[in-house]
């Protein structure tokens, strides 16, 4: 059942359309060597880890920070699952992270006596993670950075996905999956749904998708553009696919696509799917389960 919610929700983020810079079902993007059969192929490859992981939380009794080093290799396993369906494609690795972190919180708070809810989840996956990261960005001082993500760090102290983790996914569990909830009890058309959720995260989010592609004047660029059509409606202006297809030109002829965004959006997506499978557990029925939802 997890894998299967986590697979929905990796293919409903990339078949949102029309998403700027991204692969969807109009077209790549930014990129030439991922199209949406590779996302299809990637997701069914790491599906069946993230329900590895969040069983793993479930069935967690010690420290929350040895919960997250427990998470490494499955990790590890993941992307190597994914590079393998994919000929060495990196369509995920990000979202393995997130999901990695989300999932085994999950699980945890899923087996306690309380209601689930994105911020419990969030705040446990800070427990998890702040202590070790922190550790881990102390000790990038001492050495030559080994991933993007830490090259970034060096150069403008962005923390990227790994701060986000630290703070429990705030931009997640703070900003998208209330949006979402409220939204989705308002009966609006889910593609359009998606497509806030998207411009809500590309708007406020140190993407650092965009900076490894990029510049920071790539990064606050789109920003404000993202900004900009928020305040004119957003997903729900009369003209919205047009001005993100508009969008989409720019950010292919920039060569930067959102796509820590991205992963943020199916990340609330599968939270969202979780709490409504944990709800539908307890209470037995989905029968007003946005107005029973916290």
């Amino acid at each position: 059942m997890i894998a299967r919610l986590a697979q929905e929700a990796l293919l409903e983020e990339v078949y949102t359309t029309p998403k700027p810079g991204l692969v969807d079902c109009h077209d790549t993007g930014a990129h030439t060597d991922m199209d949406c059969q590779t996302f299809e192929k990637s997701a069914a490859a790491i599906a069946p880890y993230i329900a590895v992981m969040y069983e793993l939380g479930g069935r967690w009794r010690d420290a929350p920070q040895g919960l997250f080093c427990a998470l490494r290799p499955l990790g590890l396993q993941a992307e190597q699952a994914m590079l393998a369906a994919t000929d060495g494609v990196n369509t995920h690795k990000g979202a393995i992270f997130t999901f990695a972190i989300l999932a085994a919180a999950a699980g945890h708070c899923a087996v306690q006596d309380v209601r689930l809810t994105p911020q419990l989840i969030g705040a446990y996956a800070a427990k998890m993670t702040r202590e070790p990261l922190e550790r881990e960005f102390a000790a990038i001082h001492g050495r030559m950075p080994q991933t993007h993500g830490e090259v970034l760090y060096c150069k403008y102290g962005i923390k990227g996905v790994r701060g986000q983790a630290q703070q429990g996914f705030p931009v997640i569990t703070n900003l998208l999956c209330p949006l979402l909830q409220g939204l989705r009890r308002q009966g609006c058309d889910p593609q359009r749904v998606n497509l806030q959720l998207l411009l809500e995260s590309m708007a406020v989010l140190e993407d650092t998708c965009i900076l490894s592609r990029g510049t920071s004047d790539d990064l606050a660029w789109i920003q404000r553009q993202a900004a900009a059509l928020l305040a004119q409606g957003g997903a729900f202006a009369p003209d919205a696919a047009q001005k993100l297809l508009a969008l989409n030109t720019s950010c292919v002829q920039r060569n930067i696509s959102p796509g820590g965004s991205a992963d943020f959006l199916a990340a609330a997506l599968f939270l969202e799917k979780l709490i409504r499978r944990e709800y539908y557990e307890r209470n037995g029925s989905y029968a007003d389960r946005y107005a029973a939802l916290p």
